[in-house]
């Protein structure tokens, strides 16, 4: 399957232009050149591809020979993340990203070693972009700034299903996510940091409706807690 990369918009005419960092990776990082397929997606899931008839140092041209579009899928899948290690965050982001996540939330919680700086927001972003485009994602998740517990409460309502991940659970992921539970319009895995996520945290989650469920008897990484969680979801929605 030909190299994805990711532009602004797709334009209706025959020819597309990729410049910045996506034509640096193709052409410097890959060594696309002239006659060499490729796809493009707006990141909306709209994508084209065709095959390279131009490049210069900054930028490469491509004809359309293809086209068209996907469709998101219901329910949402959001992941409340809360931070991890720094040298893990990267690899948090894009195990997520490549087992479908729709949303990306970062969570400053009480036992989180990390803290919030202005420059992650960007650092996620370009994480999913690479885990897009290794996963060939035509959609790109959508990374929000940090959540606080008082708004998740206001804003996960009835229509959503909260699950929290954590080894003291006494109900199995499976046992919860039930065939109507998977007719809500969201549904969010809370995952915590590597220090867990604290009682007074878990009460008021709980308190919230939310669920606090176990993926089975191994303890998982922060970093690896949200794929092990998206893939369980994923092969219950039928997805997998």
């Amino acid at each position: 399957m030909p190299a994805l990369f990711f532009v602004p918009e797709i334009l209706a005419s025959d020819t597309i232009i990729v410049d910045g960092d996506e034509a640096h990776h193709a052409l410097k990082v890959l060594r696309l050149t002239l006659g060499d397929e490729l796809q493009v997606s707006d990141g909306r899931g709209n994508w084209a591809q065709g095959a390279i008839t131009s490049v210069d140092k900054k930028s490469l041209a491509l004809v359309v020979s293809d086209r068209g579009s996907s469709e998101r899928i219901d329910p949402e899948l959001i992941v409340i993340q809360a931070l991890t290690k720094s040298d893990r965050s990267k690899e948090t982001i894009e195990l997520i990203v490549e087992a479908g996540v729709d949303r990306i939330i970062p969570w400053q919680s009480d036992r989180c070693i990390s803290r919030w700086k202005a420059d992650m927001h960007q650092k996620w972003k370009s994480s999913v972009i690479t885990a897009c485009k290794q996963s060939r994602r035509y959609y790109l998740p959508v990374v929000e700034q940090p959540i606080s517990m008082g708004e998740i409460r206001e804003r996960f309502t009835s229509d959503a299903l909260l699950l929290i991940l954590h080894e003291s659970a006494s109900e199995k992921l499976s046992s919860v996510v039930t065939p109507a539970a998977l007719s809500k319009r969201q549904i969010i895995l809370v995952v915590g940091p590597e220090g867990g996520i604290s009682g007074d945290e878990l009460n008021q989650l709980s308190a919230m409706g939310g669920r606090v469920v176990r993926l089975g008897n191994p303890v998982l990484r922060s970093a690896h807690a949200g794929i092990a969680g998206l893939a369980a979801l994923q092969a219950l929605l039928k997805q997998w």
